[in-house]
């Protein structure tokens, strides 16, 4: 009875910590959406800028060139930050014994 006890103990303590992990994972990964997206209109700004200097005729297309790529970079950064943020939400479903179920559902955003 016992052993039973603690192996039940045991199960529950890592149940907890799964889901704590997968929710501070959840919050780490939303953050870096949100960063990501911040650098995206950054990148963007910057691309706006570029391209404006190089109609006034104050820089050459060097400048333009690289901001549209550091806003393909930036881009690469928010996809991947959405796919991390998605991971992280089916990882808490699995957590929470809602694999199956809850997917969709925070898939769909629903689970925030």
């Amino acid at each position: 009875m016992r052993q039973t006890r603690q192996q039940l103990d045991s199960l529950r303590a890592q149940i907890d910590y799964d889901v704590r992990t997968a929710l501070l994972d959840l919050a780490a990964a939303g953050d870096q959406v949100q960063v990501a997206r911040s650098a995206l209109d950054l990148a963007n700004q910057t691309l706006v800028q570029a391209r404006d200097r190089f109609t006034a005729g104050v820089a050459d297309n060097l400048e333009v060139i690289e901001a549209q790529e550091a806003v393909a970079s930036a881009n690469e950064n928010y996809i991947g930050s959405l796919y991390s943020h998605n991971v992280a939400k089916v990882l808490l479903a699995r957590a929470i014994g809602f694999a199956e179920q809850g997917v969709k559902q925070y898939l769909e955003g629903k689970g925030k």
